[in-house]
């Protein structure tokens, strides 16, 4: 199985193959930019991720309303964790168990999925939509999942600790294989990008709390799917072509990148923040929507006090104003 894998990469087709350098160095220039650029105080870099985590749980579950869902919840949690521990989460198969549970635990229906590969017992409908599939696109048999999924943890270890290949590309690689097992009930989507997530953080690459990866494959995500799935059925071709994925998967990324250069550009300064405007944008900082009646009572202040402070912070371009008169109300500006 190592063998095969590894082919995969080492028979990228040479047209393909330029573009894919090129992107790779792309990637990795931003990257060192990112690592030297001068940065704001670290409460300014946390209001940016918890913005982050709030827009990909959302878009995690294609849901944007005001109100988090039970199944964003988790999967904002999983997210925060990976975002404040990945140094301490090596990639193996307890680790990956242990956020999948995470992503359900607020969950009482699916508790008994979560954590756990899928069951030989496959849910109601699911037979026919696997049965409709080309067999090069069917996800294995409940009781190989375990197998498969020692095999391919292995091989990513040995594939980012090797050296042959670039860690970007053994990274998607995997990725597309634990995406053609799929070997949860539910859930393997969110998976994959808490992966990518995890993997990148654990590779050096520092700034991916400050984009949504869930933000930007959901932007162009018929595009995505496409190509994952042309790969998928190519992979296990005697000439395997994985180029379509890797492209996407790179893409993102690079999408992923200017939303983290964007947002630290349009950091207020924080010498020019007021303790009442720092405190304001920690309370936006949650997610949740600020009004002036709000901020008053948080803080003590007058109500015409709690207006200058928060239009001040919309002048700044710190938060944006919705609605007018009583109904106004200010959330961050996205990537703030």
């Amino acid at each position: 199985m190592k063998e095969r894998f590894d082919a995969r990469l080492r028979a990228i087709p040479a047209g393909a193959l330029h573009g894919l350098l090129r992107d790779l160095s792309e990637i990795e220039a931003f990257r060192g930019w990112w690592d030297g650029a001068r940065k704001p105080a670290r409460p300014a870099l946390l209001r940016i991720r918890e913005s982050v985590i709030s827009r990909s749980a959302a878009s995690s579950t294609r849901g944007a309303g005001a109100i988090p869902s039970p199944a964003s919840l988790g999967y904002a949690g999983a997210l925060r964790a990976v975002f404040d521990g990945y140094a301490a989460m090596p990639p193996v198969e307890d680790r990956i168990l242990a956020l999948h549970a995470e992503v359900f635990r607020h969950l009482p229906g699916e508790r008994f999925l979560a954590g756990r590969y899928k069951s030989a017992t496959p849910r109601q409908g699911t037979e026919r939509r696997f049965l409709s599939e080309p067999v090069a696109l069917r996800s294995p048999g409940p009781l190989l999942i375990p197998a498969q999924m020692e095999t391919l943890t292995r091989w990513l270890r040995s594939g980012l600790d090797g050296g042959e290949f670039h860690p970007l590309l053994v990274v998607a690689a995997y990725l597309l294989e634990f995406l053609a097992i799929r070997p949860f009930s539910d859930g393997n989507g969110r998976m994959s990008r808490l992966l990518t997530n995890l993997l990148l953080m654990r590779c050096g690459h520092a700034y991916l709390p400050y984009g949504s990866l869930d933000a930007a494959i959901g932007g162009r995500r018929e595009e995505y799917y496409i190509a994952l799935r042309r790969s998928q059925a190519s992979r296990n071709l005697p000439r395997p072509d994985i180029s379509p994925w890797l492209f996407s998967f790179l893409g993102a990324l690079a999408i992923q990148q200017r939303e983290a250069r964007e947002a630290l550009a349009r950091l207020p300064d924080e010498g020019t923040l007021s303790a009442n405007q720092s405190a304001v944008m920690a309370l936006a900082a949650r997610g949740e929507e600020v009004t002036n009646r709000r901020v008053a009572a948080e803080f003590g202040l007058s109500r015409e006090t709690a207006k200058q402070t928060l239009n001040r912070l919309v002048s700044l371009g710190a938060l944006r104003r919705l609605g007018a008169g009583r109904a106004t109300r200010y959330r961050l500006r996205d990537g703030v």
